[in-house]
C-alpha cells in the first residue's frame, strides 16, 4: 500500500474508505463494527458466529461450480478482505458476507456485512448505485475483484480458502497467530543476505508468487516505492505486494517475487533512503543525501536478487526486474549498473524525488541516466496528472536516458480516475504492453 502500491496517498485512502461507508448503505443489514465484539476473527478480519460457506453450487444455478465458499486476499495489496458465498439461487441471487480488517494508517476499522449480490457464469457481482464490487474467477483458480465507485477503484486478488483452516491454523513454534493466511495469494520469505547493520546480519522480508508446475521458473524481480513525503513511519511497515501484476507475471511462468528493502514491510535494518537530518520531515531534496539513499536502495535489491536466486525453484540466468515509483528508477539504474545480471527492466512511473523538490532534475537525471548503459529496450509506463512525476518532467528523464545511450519505450497512459501515479494498478493499460516486451526475453 502506500504511494509503493502506485495509488497517490489520498486517493488510494479514499478509495478504500468507500468500500467501508458504501457497503452498509447498500443493505442495511448485518452491519458490525469494530468496536462491537465478534464472534470469529481471523487474523484481524471479523467474521459472523452464524457463517455458513457454501460448499456446493446447487442444481440449476447458472454459476461456475468453483464459485462457492470462503476467499481472502487483500485491497491493493495491504487491506485484508474476505469473502464468503452464502447461498445462491436458480435466477442467480445470492447472499454473501464481505469483510475486513483495520487499516489505520487509512483511518479503516475492521467490519463485516451480509448482503445481496448476482451470480453469473464466473461472475459476482454486490452492490448498486452508491458501490459495485465484481469478482471474476480467473484461469488460474483465483478471484479477481474490482471494486469500483464513482472515480474510485481498487483491486484485489482472493485465493479459496477452507474456513475451518483458516479458523485453525496450523502453528509452528514461534510462528504468530494467522501468520498461515494467504492475504497476498504469496509465500512470505525472509532473504539470508551478505547485508550488515550494527554488527548484526540483516534479513529482507519478500513476498513471492509462483506459477503453477514443478519449475525452475525465470525470476522477475519487483521493486517497491516510498511512502509519500517519509514523514509517516506507520508506512514503513507496511508490506507491499501488487496482485495484479503478480498474477500477470505467473501466469506467463515468471516467478514473481516482491523483496521489501531495509526497514520496510518485516525486513531488518534502518529505513534510510535518503531522510532529512531530522527524520520528522521525511524525505530530503538534497542531491548528495538523497543519492546516497538510492546507492544504499540498490544494494538491498541487489542482496536480494542474489539471495533469490539461490531458490531451487528459480532458474539460472539473468532476471527481469519491475519497479513502481522510486522502484522503477532502481530498476532502471540496477540495468546499467549490472547488465549481465539482468534480462530486462520495466519502469512503472519511475523517479527518486518528487519534481516539486528543487533538485528533481539533476537526482532524477542521474540515478536513471545509469541505466543508458544497459545494452537492450528498458520499458518506461507513465500516467497523466501524476502527483509526483509530472509527464513533462518524465519525458524529460527519458530524454536524458536516451542522450546518454539508452535504449527504450516511453508510453503515456490515461488512468481511470485521474491519478497517473496508479498506472500499476489497471492491467488493461499495461498488460499488451508488457506482453509484446515480454516477447523476446523468453527466447533468451
Amino acid at each position: 500500500m502506500g504511494c509503493e502500491a502506485g495509488l497517490h496517498l489520498k486517493s488510494l485512502a479514499a478509495a478504500l474508505t468507500a468500500i467501508c461507508t458504501a457497503l452498509p448503505a447498500l443493505s442495511g443489514i448485518g452491519a458490525r463494527a469494530e468496536t462491537d465484539r465478534p464472534d470469529i476473527v481471523i487474523d484481524g478480519v471479523p467474521l459472523p458466529g452464524d457463517v455458513a460457506p457454501l460448499d456446493r453450487m446447487p442444481a440449476g444455478v447458472p454459476a461456475d461450480e468453483r464459485l462457492t465458499g470462503t476467499w481472502v486476499g487483500s485491497w491493493g495489496g495491504g487491506l485484508k478482505t474476505i469473502l464468503v458465498i452464502e447461498s445462491a439461487e436458480p435466477d442467480g441471487a445470492a447472499q454473501v458476507i464481505y469483510a475486513i480488517g483495520a487499516y489505520p494508517s487509512w483511518g479503516i476499522r475492521r467490519g463485516w456485512w451480509r448482503f445481496a449480490g448476482r451470480i453469473e457464469g464466473t461472475v459476482l457481482r454486490t452492490g448498486g448505485r452508491i458501490a459495485e464490487i465484481t469478482y471474476e474467477l480467473a484461469p488460474s483458480g483465483k478471484l479477481v475483484a474490482t471494486f469500483a465507485r464513482k472515480n474510485q477503484r481498487s483491486r484485489a486478488v482472493l485465493t479459496r480458502q477452507s474456513l475451518a483452516a483458516l479458523r485453525n491454523p496450523g502453528r509452528k513454534p514461534g510462528r504468530r497467530p494467522g501468520a498461515a493466511v494467504p492475504w497476498t495469494g504469496g509465500e512470505r520469505a525472509f532473504l539470508k543476505t551478505g547485508l550488515v547493520e550494527n554488527g548484526k546480519p540483516v534479513r529482507l522480508e519478500a513476498i513471492v508468487f509462483r506459477p503453477a508446475g514443478a519449475g525452475p521458473f525465470p525470476l522477475a524481480v519487483v521493486n517497491h516505492g516510498s511512502t509519500g513525503r517519509g514523514s509517516n513511519p506507520k508506512l514503513f511497515r507496511d508490506t507491499f505486494t501488487a496482485p495484479m501484476l503478480a498474477e500477470f507475471l505467473t501466469q506467463r511462468g515468471w516467478l514473481a517475487a516482491f523483496p521489501q528493502r531495509r526497514g520496510r514491510g518485516r525486513s531488518d535494518g534502518l529505513y534510510d533512503e535518503g531522510f532529512n537530518v531530522d527524520r520528522a520531515r521525511g524525505y530530503t531534496c538534497k542531491t548528495k543525501r538523497t543519492l546516497a539513499g538510492a546507492d544504499r536502495a540498490l544494494a538491498d535489491v541487489d542482496a536480494a536478487i542474489t539471495a533469490l536466486k539461490k531458490r531451487p525453484d528459480v532458474k539460472p540466468g539473468p532476471v527481469l526486474l519491475i519497479g513502481q515509483s522510486r522502484g522503477g528508477a532502481l530498476s532502471v539504474a540496477y540495468a546499467g549498473l549490472y547488465p549481465g545480471k539482468v534480462v530486462g527492466a520495466i519502469n512503472f512511473v519511475g523517479g527518486w524525488v518528487g519534481d516539486g523538490c528543487r533538485n528533481a532534475v539533476a537526482v532524477n537525471r542521474t540515478l536513471m541516466g545509469r541505466g543508458a548503459a544497459f545494452p537492450r529496450q528498458i520499458l518506461w509506463l507513465y500516467g497523466e496528472n501524476d502527483p509526483f512525476y509530472g509527464l513533462e518532467h518524465s519525458r524529460g528523464n527519458f530524454a536524458a536516458f536516451r542522450a546518454a545511450g539508452g535504449r527504450g519505450r516511453f508510453v503515456e497512459f490515461r488512468v481511470p480516475g485521474g491519478n497517473g501515479h496508479g498506472v500499476m494498478q489497471f492491467p488493461r493499460l499495461w498488460a499488451g504492453e508488457i506482453e509484446r516486451y515480454l516477447g523476446p526475453l523468453k527466447r533468451r
